[in-house]
This record gives C-alpha cells, sequence and structure tokens, in this order.
C-alpha cells in the first residue's frame, strides 16, 4: 500500500501558532483525505501542533500553504524531493504562484481540488503526473464528502466546517473571489448537519467568508440552518458581513442555535477607505452606522470580533488613534488590526507592482514578511517603521493583559459563554504578546525606510 504524506507548514514565531484560538484544523487536507482512494495509507501533519518528521515515509508527500509560510513550505518540499520523494503542492499561494512553486515541487494543482486530486493520483500510478494541473470549472459541493478528521491528530480550541464556498463582493485585498468564485455555492443543508453531528468537539468555527451571504436566497437558507443547528448541541462562531444586522430574526436564529460570535470586516471606520477597499456592504444604509450594527448584535448576546485594515492611502495618521477609541468605546469583544497587504492573486497586489511599491520583492524568501503585520510595500502616509510602530502602540492600549482581562469581563456578563470569552481574551492577550516580542520587521528597521530593501536567504532548490 502506497503512503501520502499530507504537510501543513508553519512557522512557531507566527502570529497564528501562538494564538491557540486561531490554530484550527487543516480542513482543506481533511477534505482531500476524503477524495483519496482507499488503497492508500494517508498521515497528515500539522506543524502548527506538532513536529514533522522529516525521514517520515511516504510515496508521495502532499503540501498546502498560504503565502507567509511558503519558504517553509518549500524548504521541506525541497527535502523530501532530495529524499527521491515526489511532492504535489496545492493551496492558495502555489494556486497564484505555479510558476514560483514549480520551481521546488514537482506538480501543482491549481484551485478547489477535491474532483482533481482522484485523476491526479491516478497520473502518479501510471507515471504520468502532470506538472500542472489547473481546475477550470469550480467543483459542485452540494454533498461533499465527510472531512478525515480522524487524521488530525492536534488538539485544537475549535473544530471547523465549511458550508459554502464564493464572495461576490471581491474586496481589493482579498483573493476568496478569484478563487472560489463570485457566486455562493451552498452544500445541502442535510450534508452540513450530517458533518456537524460527527464531530465530537462541543465548540465549531464556521470558516465561509460570509455565512449569511446576500439576497434573499441566502438569508433564507442561513435561517434553515440556524435552525436545524438547534439539534447539534453546539457553540459556534462564524465569519460574516454587517448585512446580518439588518435581519433580526435571523441574529436571533443564530443566538438560539448556539452561535456565541461573529467574525465581522470592518476594514476600516472611515467612508472612503471603504470604497478603496471596495467594500460596499459596509456601506448600505442599515450598515454604515458601525456602532448601532455593534450594538444590534451585542443585544442578541453576541460576541463581535472586529477586523480593521490600516495603510490605505486614503487613511491618515490618526486613523489608529481612532480606531483605538471607536473598538473601546463600543466594546468591541477582540480586535484583529493588521497592516494593507498586497497578497497574490488580489487587485491590491497587482496594483503595487504596477505601482512599483512593492519594498520586500526577494521572492520567495520574502513571502515569510507578507504576514499581514508587517510593512511590505511602500504607504502614501507612514513610513514603514511609523506603520509597524503605530499597529503595535493601537495593540498595546486594546489588548494588554488589564485591558485584554477587562474586556474578557464584559464579554462574559454579554454573552453568559465561556466559548467566546475565551476566544476575546486569547484573540486580544496573545496577538500583542506575539506582536510585541516580535523581533522589529525588516522593512521598519532604521536605515530601511523609504526604498527596496532585499534579505537574502536562500532556499535550497533541487532541479525539476
Amino acid at each position: 500500500m502506497k503512503k501520502i504524506l499530507f504537510i501543513n507548514p508553519a512557522l512557531k514565531e507566527s502570529l497564528h501558532s501562538n494564538i491557540k484560538v486561531l490554530a484550527i484544523p487543516p480542513l482543506n487536507l481533511a477534505m482531500i483525505a476524503a477524495y483519496t482512494p482507499d488503497h492508500y495509507e494517508i498521515e497528515i501533519v500539522d506543524e502548527a501542533v506538532e513536529p514533522l518528521d522529516l525521514e517520515a515515509k511516504a510515496d508521495l508527500v502532499g503540501i498546502t500553504c498560504m503565502t507567509p509560510l511558503a519558504p517553509r513550505a518549500y524548504e521541506i518540499a525541497t527535502h523530501f524531493r532530495n529524499r527521491g520523494i515526489p511532492v504535489v503542492m496545492g493551496g492558495i499561494h502555489a494556486s497564484y504562484m505555479p510558476e514560483e512553486a514549480l520551481r521546488y515541487v514537482d506538480c501543482v494543482v491549481s484551485g478547489e481540488a477535491e474532483e482533481m486530486w482522484p485523476k491526479v493520483l491516478a497520473d502518479f500510478e501510471n507515471g504520468r503526473m502532470q506538472r500542472h494541473y489547473k481546475v477550470e470549472e469550480l467543483p459542485d459541493i452540494t454533498n461533499l464528502k465527510m472531512p478525515r478528521r480522524d487524521l488530525l491528530r492536534g488538539k485544537y480550541f475549535v473544530e471547523t466546517v465549511q458550508t459554502g464556498r464564493g464572495c461576490p463582493i471581491n474586496c481589493n485585498f482579498c483573493s476568496v473571489t478569484a478563487f472560489n468564485g463570485a457566486r455562493y455555492r451552498l452544500r445541502s443543508t442535510d450534508n452540513i448537519i450530517e458533518e456537524i453531528k460527527r464531530i465530537k468537539s462541543k465548540r465549531i468555527f464556521i470558516v465561509d467568508d460570509n455565512i449569511v451571504g446576500a439576497g434573499n436566497k441566502y438569508m433564507n437558507r442561513a435561517r434553515e440552518l440556524f435552525a436545524r443547528l438547534k439539534e447539534c448541541d453546539k457553540e459556534w462562531g462564524a465569519q460574516t458581513c454587517l448585512n446580518i444586522v439588518e435581519h433580526p430574526d435571523v441574529l436571533k436564529l443564530a443566538r438560539e442555535s448556539g452561535c456565541r460570535g461573529l467574525l465581522i470586516g470592518f476594514e476600516s471606520i472611515d467612508a472612503d477607505s471603504l470604497e478603496h477597499m471596495h467594500k460596499p456592504v459596509n456601506l448600505r444604509p442599515n450598515t454604515k452606522n458601525f456602532s448601532e450594527a455593534i450594538q444590534k448584535i451585542h443585544d442578541h448576546g453576541l460576541a463581535v470580533i472586529g477586523c480593521f485594515i490600516f495603510g490605505a492611502d486614503t487613511q491618515s495618521k490618526d486613523v489608529f488613534r481612532r480606531t483605538v477609541d471607536f473598538a473601546l468605546a463600543n466594546n468591541i469583544d477582540a480586535i484583529q488590526m493588521t497592516l494593507e497587504t498586497p497578497l497574490p492573486g488580489t487587485a491590491f497586489y497587482r496594483q503595487m507592482v504596477a505601482e512599483d511599491r512593492l519594498l520586500l520583492t526577494d521572492y520567495p524568501n520574502d513571502w515569510r514578511h507578507y504576514n499581514i503585520v508587517e510593512p511590505v510595500f511602500q504607504m502614501k502616509n507612514w513610513t514603514p517603521r511609523e506603520a509597524y510602530e503605530s499597529l503595535l502602540s493601537a495593540y498595546r492600549e486594546v489588548s494588554s493583559l488589564g485591558s485584554s482581562l477587562k474586556r474578557a469581563t464584559w464579554t462574559l456578563l454579554n454573552t453568559k459563554s465561556l466559548f467566546s470569552t475565551a476566544i476575546a481574551f486569547s484573540w486580544n492577550y496573545h496577538a500583542y504578546k506575539t506582536i510585541r516580542e516580535t523581533p522589529t520587521p525588516l522593512a521598519a528597521r532604521d536605515g530601511m525606510v523609504l526604498k527596496k530593501v532585499r534579505k537574502k536567504v536562500p532556499i535550497p532548490v533541487r532541479a525539476a
């Protein structure tokens, strides 16, 4: 029996690896494992929670990664290829940078791979595996196979579930629309409930980019799903857009079904910045007053995890101060603050390339800095050092130990949920602690401002 080793790379000093509530299971690998023929032995290693044995036996290695983990992924790939083991890479970074990835791996699969994966393996078995497989048509996800959670050995704070894919909003900093399509594709409710009932954990997080979608069809589907979730007896959180506040009955159903918190991309408190980022859903008559929207969510006993992005050309230097004041005044339970980051596959990346504003371009080594907290492009209103120090100062105020404890207490009183309280405290404090203890980013160091920065940390490459 041939063995496939699936690997989710991680860097121990990375933000997500140090915030335990953000170390979520690699659902994509568990799903691909479900579409792997039965005559293969499968092992999944998630470096975020367990060490990788570089001498592990395997006939084929499969690696997924997001952009800041590409250098680590290529190091792993090179090691196994040097041992004579072929390597396949998929995931969002390889999908947008296939030529780069093919310098380090034998095969790249671009796009949602469930239906393509059996063909890749058939070609592998017959000695004719191609260099690049590109998914031309998005797969039907109505009735997905159940992901192989039995292969995940790590202890995770939550289990993850995906109920739909795609997003029509197409924000300029996001690659979801390009990767998953511009319309919401939905799983059947029966298929979702069957999967959730198999999950042993009491806590789940729904990873859809917008759990309620947009329009009557999708809002009715949310009502149906939430009504059915009651029978699963889970506490859950999800990502959503602010349009959920336009439907009080949906918020009520969410709470009754076990929802305890919603992650929302506010992105910016400035309307012109929202237009710059192409986030029209946050500018609707019933959503543009963020304070009222937050209050409506809080009134249903739900925590709010608010995400904000800094560095847009339309933002002034006082946006950090104003955002901190806004977050504290409105009791945002947990906050994610990031610097605008041009990631491959996004309109923002293409814009920064066209305008020659990228500071760190020694790829693939410099991808490690594209982690949403380091400055990697020349901003209009900040030097790289100013932007980073402003971000750290904002985190210090809203997420220090004292502030995190105070806000977590408020969350507990409002939600009556240890689940949402643990997320709020951990998200706040551990994010600040990790950023505080991380060395000053390359582009923000003295003497490296307003000029292109190069960092030479060669990744060994085996000739294809």
